[in-house]
């Protein structure tokens, strides 16, 4: 009886054991042009996620490699990605966005693959009734090659009045997103 006892409580114990962690998964693929795979890492615990891929073309055996780590620091979080295409060339970039009383600062960098850099900055200042963002990117002289302010303001009758004022390929503002400078690194928000 007692046998049977301790054999229904390991059983419990190891249906209810949490999920190790950090886990990981990956995905291979292999067609008639390449072959290839992508694992990806994430750590709920501490704050960690990474995306690895690697694609070998066949035709030349070539490859192309592309990473993301993002990570959850004190008042936010940083990501930084990586990239090297089939020609040996590489592009990145790195965001890292920190909390603050009214809202968030952003601040990244972005290089592309013939080695011109541009910089981004940007923040969120909520107030009473009000918000305001700002974006922009820069060069490495400093002059701006894009730029978006927009402020929303709520009125005493709960009406929303949008002013929106913008330079630029607003594209360029959001590399995550696809946009961003020509080569300028792999696409994907790498959200956990």
């Amino acid at each position: 009886m007692s046998a049977t006892v301790l054999l229904l409580a390991s059983a419990a114990a190891a249906q209810t054991a949490p999920e190790p962690t950090p886990k990981t998964g990956t995905v291979t693929f292999d067609t008639p042009r390449a072959s290839g795979g992508t694992t990806i890492t994430r750590d709920r615990d501490a704050g960690t996620f990474s995306r690895e891929t690697e694609v070998t073309r066949k035709s030349d055996g070539a490859t192309m490699t592309n990473s993301l780590t993002r990570t959850r620091t004190e008042n936010g979080f940083a990501t930084e990605q990586s990239r090297t295409g089939f020609d040996g060339s590489t592009s990145g970039r790195t965001y890292e966005r920190t909390r603050t009383d009214t809202g968030f600062t952003e601040s990244g960098t972005i290089t592309r693959r013939d080695g011109s850099t541009y910089n981004l900055n940007g923040s969120l200042v909520r107030g009473d009734g009000s918000a305001t963002r700002d974006r922009v990117l820069t060069d490495s002289a400093g002059a701006t090659i894009a730029s978006r302010n927009a402020v929303a303001s709520r009125n005493a009758d709960g009406q929303v009045t949008r002013n929106v004022s913008a330079t630029g390929n607003q594209r360029l503002l959001y590399p995550g997103r696809g946009g961003g400078p020509r080569g300028a690194g792999p696409r994907g928000r790498g959200r956990r």
